[in-house]
């Protein structure tokens, strides 16, 4: 017996968890880029130190507001319904993107530093 199509494409899914699983994934890239950015940086980072007193607090808050309002916008789309991807899309999505931003740091600190 075949499961229908939407249940078979998103089971257990809410709008919210796919959207701010993609928004995990990404905002997993740009903490990646953005601890090169200011460890490469004296600039960067003392502007981030100037924003907020510290660097690692506003480097935090970038990231943070990066998560929260990608995933309030993908959760936005298909008039509510978020984005639509299956669970294996999911999954894959956001293993790749927290595994592709452990990669970019670890990289940088074995090669770059």
């Amino acid at each position: 017996m075949k499961t229908p199509k939407a249940h078979h494409e998103n089971p257990g899914l809410s709008p919210a968890t796919r959207s701010f699983g993609v928004a995990l994934a990404l905002a997993s890239v740009v903490n990646g880029l953005l601890v090169v950015a200011k460890e490469s940086s004296p600039a960067v980072q003392a502007g981030m130190q100037k924003l907020t007193g510290h660097h690692w607090i506003t480097h935090s808050l970038i990231i943070l507001g990066l998560f929260f309002v990608t995933g309030g916008i993908l959760g936005r789309l298909n008039g509510g319904r978020g984005i639509r991807l299956s669970f294996g899309q999911l999954l894959g999505t956001v293993l790749s993107g927290v595994a592709l931003g452990g990669l970019i740091i670890v990289g940088f600190y074995l090669v770059g530093d």
